[in-house]
């Protein structure tokens, strides 16, 4: 049986494996002219044991907004799925659609009164009136876009 070429090339000593670490969730936003692209992978670890394989991370907010989770899945999905709700009645009330500054407003605010303490790190992405919009949030609260 060959070896695989990589195998090869360690055997010969013509370059040294490369030792890696995997750090948890990869989510990533990529903001362009026409719009936002959001992606995460799909696995939930406990430490170094894979809870579940198909986890769901992108997040539905409102229909112009998601999200894509990292940190507690609990914690991600509590605070996206009580934003959305209250997002969804104030689209109700005023009849209008909803600006991502509005999302990323309340739920620093309500990360900031939680004070880290849910493990919720977020990456919003969303198009409304005023263009398209990326904007990282992390478990305190803090934001940038």
């Amino acid at each position: 049986m060959r070896p695989l070429s990589n195998q090869l090339l360690q055997d010969k000593k013509a370059c040294e494996s490369i030792s890696h670490k995997k750090t948890g969730t990869t989510i990533v936003g990529v903001k362009f002219n026409g719009g936002v692209v959001l992606a995460a992978d799909t696995r939930a670890t406990g430490g170094s044991i894979v809870v579940e394989k198909n986890c769901e991370k992108i997040h539905y907010i409102a229909p112009n907004i998601y999200a894509c989770g990292a940190g507690t899945a609990a914690d991600t999905q509590f605070v996206n799925l009580f934003q959305s709700s209250n997002l969804e009645l104030q689209r109700l009330n005023s009849g209008r659609q909803t600006r991502v500054s509005g999302y990323i407003t309340s739920t620093a605010s309500m990360l900031h009164k939680y004070k880290g303490h849910l493990g919720a790190y977020l990456i919003v992405g969303g198009y409304d009136i005023l263009g398209p919009h990326l904007v990282m949030l992390s478990a305190e609260g803090k934001y940038s876009k």
